[in-house]
């Protein structure tokens, strides 16, 4: 899974988000290869406008311009950002198509729909009843600790300065929640309760431990300063010698507060390699300390109070957990599906493709099982896997040590299988611990736009004993090489693309890609043995399930126990995976359903020209056909690929 936010309506107003900045040297020119000037004008406006109306995404692109602010998700931001879509799109729709190159043209098409569907999220309104435990600011403004710079001055302040930002954006949340409320727009319980447990954590975290106090201590250690004790003795004790408690006295402002000093509170001991004085760091320090003792603190406060007295009274039962249940929600659902397939299918249609492949997959498993265990039973299989404690990781270092040799391997053998390969490294980065509990098993983020950042598998280490272990090589597969990060690192080294399709695109290709590359794998010969087949099999079904679990609960009226047990009925995930990935569902409507859709055109594409192309077929060119436009439509993807078909296999021009 690309971890984007895809529900999150990241849009902006004066309020909160910077005005039109001038054009950062870093995009000396967005529209790169687009010779039309009129077309090129709207890919770069379109790619500021990203930028701007989701700093997040622009710090994520080490765009300096916008580090010190947030987005705004107040009707007012969410207007503004409408309104600047609109012009865009009117702009793109008066190009004559004739003037324009075949590249210009999917182009313009891709930056149409991107822009079509940033309108059809807006007018669904879904901050106001959307609470989510993956993605919400409960989680997410303590992840953006991980990509905030603070090497520099400017960089700092630009710090403090969104963190003091984070108390009114955090409300945003909750007032949009309580227009839901008015509306009958309302969000899951279960959902809520996930997000009340975690806001209770987060609150009961000293502000020394939080996440978003790190960036401040720089590698430094919290040390207790007891009731009544003296710095002196703590710089004895920790640094060799009281004369250092005037180090410790200009790092720790906070010591010159006699109530603190009073009940007690905790002394930073700076790291030796700390580039900066104690003075600068003192001063930093003291800034987020207050900011996430006065801003960031009560407004998680609040939120949680929302979402306790106002939304919980009211909110969806695990009986009618889908979409369906709100006001105007089929018509909703139908516009989640076009969104994440890029295609205009019915739920219907959608869950008999469902019922089919959970069919298909089941029986490959069924098959399997009875080679490894001697038994076609699919529920015998289930129990001999989910209770075999060694088919289960001991250890946080295990599965971080199985997932870095599924990527060394993978990265060793995909050269045979791709002619063009990302210069961006991958790495593997355990998921913190305060998402981990209510997170998925893993997910990918990509690399910054500068290079300054690799592209990064993020793996859920959280009570390692209920990870399986014949399921994380495929999972890696999908996230790393050759899945998540082969494509999306190839995207963005696209240079004769715009910027606007190199860093956003559709769902169904991404997920699609991805899904697809699992079964590549097995080509590959990198599974180890038939365990990880199975694995990989039972991956499969996950994604068939999906099919099925996300439309029953949204179109059709299943309960969330009805989707929970289709899935554990019908693959061999553990049941707390269950349990997280159908709340996701809940949570996001229609984005589960991108997975098996996408990898089903990337199959028939594939089996198309091999059929045509018969001894000519070549499986690198075919990636690198379906790669070289970035994350188009799988419409887009159709034409291309039947272009390249046509033309015997040749590279296309424009």
């Amino acid at each position: 899974m690309k971890k984007a936010p895809l529900l999150a309506l990241t849009l902006a107003a004066c309020t909160n988000v910077a005005p039109p900045a001038p054009r950062s040297a870093r995009w000396e020119d967005a529209s790169t290869s687009i010779a039309n000037p009129a077309l090129a004008l709207v890919c770069n406006e379109a790619w500021e406008n990203e930028l701007r109306f989701d700093p997040i995404f622009a710090t994520q692109q080490n765009d300096d311009r916008y580090h010190g602010v947030l987005p705004d998700i107040s009707r007012g931001g969410i207007r503004t950002k409408v309104r600047a879509c609109r012009v865009l799109l009117e702009r793109a729709a008066a190009i004559d198509a004739a003037l324009l190159t075949e590249r210009e043209r999917t182009s313009r098409a891709m930056v149409v729909e991107h822009l079509e569907n940033k309108v059809r999220l807006a007018e669904l309104g879904m901050q106001e009843w959307t609470v989510d435990p993956l993605r919400g600011p409960q989680v997410s403004l303590l992840n953006l600790a991980l990509d905030q710079p603070v090497e520099t001055t400017r960089e700092r302040e630009q710090l403090v300065q969104r963190w003091r930002a984070m108390g009114r954006y955090v409300r945003q949340h909750a007032e949009n929640l309580r227009k839901g409320v008015t509306t009958g727009r309302i969000a899951s319980a279960t959902a809520v309760e996930k997000a009340l447990g975690q806001l209770d954590l987060l609150l009961s975290t000293p502000i020394w431990d939080s996440p978003l106090v790190a960036p401040a201590v720089a590698g430094g250690t919290w040390v207790p300063l007891a009731r009544g004790e003296t710095v002196s003795a703590v710089a004895h004790r920790h640094l060799g010698g009281a004369k250092h408690q005037d180090v410790l006295r200009l790092v720790n402002r906070h010591l010159q507060d006699g109530t603190e000093l009073a009940l007690g509170t905790r002394v930073l001991l700076p790291s030796p390699e700390d580039p900066l004085s104690p003075n600068e760091r003192g001063r930093f320090l003291e800034e987020v300390l207050e900011a996430v003792e006065q801003e960031i603190y009560p407004s998680f406060a609040h939120y949680r109070e929302v979402l306790a007295r106002e939304v919980r009274p009211f909110a969806r039962g695990d009986d009618k957990p889908g979409i369906r249940n709100v006001p105007d929600g089929d018509r909703a659902y139908r516009a989640l599906i076009r969104r994440h397939t890029s295609l205009d299918l019915s739920p219907q249609e959608i869950h008999a493709f469902g019922l089919e492949e959970v069919a298909r997959v089941r029986a490959e498993m069924e098959a399997l099982g009875a080679k490894l265990i001697g038994s076609r039973d699919l529920f015998e299989i289930q129990d001999a896997l989910r209770g075999d404690p060694t088919m289960h990781f001991t250890s946080a270092e295990e599965i971080e040590a199985v997932a870095k040799g599924s990527l060394a391997r993978a990265e060793a053998v995909v050269p045979a299988y791709f002619g063009r390969l990302p210069r961006a490294d991958c790495i593997i980065v355990e998921i913190p611990p305060h998402e981990a509990p209510e997170s998925t098993v893993a997910y990918y983020r990509e690399p910054a736009a500068d290079g300054s950042r690799p592209g990064r598998y993020f793996v859920n280490t959280y009570l390692p004993e209920t990870r399986t272990r014949y399921e994380a090589e495929v999972l890696a597969f999908h996230e790393a090489v050759p899945g998540h990060h082969t494509q999306i690192a190839i995207a963005q080294e696209l240079e004769d693309l715009p910027l606007i399709l190199r860093y956003t695109g559709s769902t169904a290709f991404v997920e699609g890609w991805a899904l697809y590359t699992e079964r590549l794998c097995d080509e590959m010969g990198l599974y180890s043995g038939d365990i990880d087949r199975l694995g990989m099999l039972s991956y499969s079904a996950w994604r068939a399930c999906r099919l099925v679990v996300d439309t029953g609960m949204h179109a059709l009226g299943w309960t969330r126990r009805q989707a929970i047990e289709y899935m554990l009925d019908n693959t061999l995930l553990a049941e707390n995976n269950v349990k997280n990935e159908v709340d996701r569902y809940i949570a996001w409507p229609g984005q589960a359903l991108a997975y098996k859709i996408g990898e089903r055109e990337i199959l028939k594409l594939r089996a198309e020209a091999r059929a045509a192309l018969g001894p000519t077929f070549s499986m690198a060119a075919f990636h690198d056909r379906v790669l070289e436009n970035g994350a188009v439509t799988l419409g887009v993807l159709r034409k291309r690929i039947e272009a390249w078909i046509a033309a015997g296999g040749a590279t296309l021009e424009g």
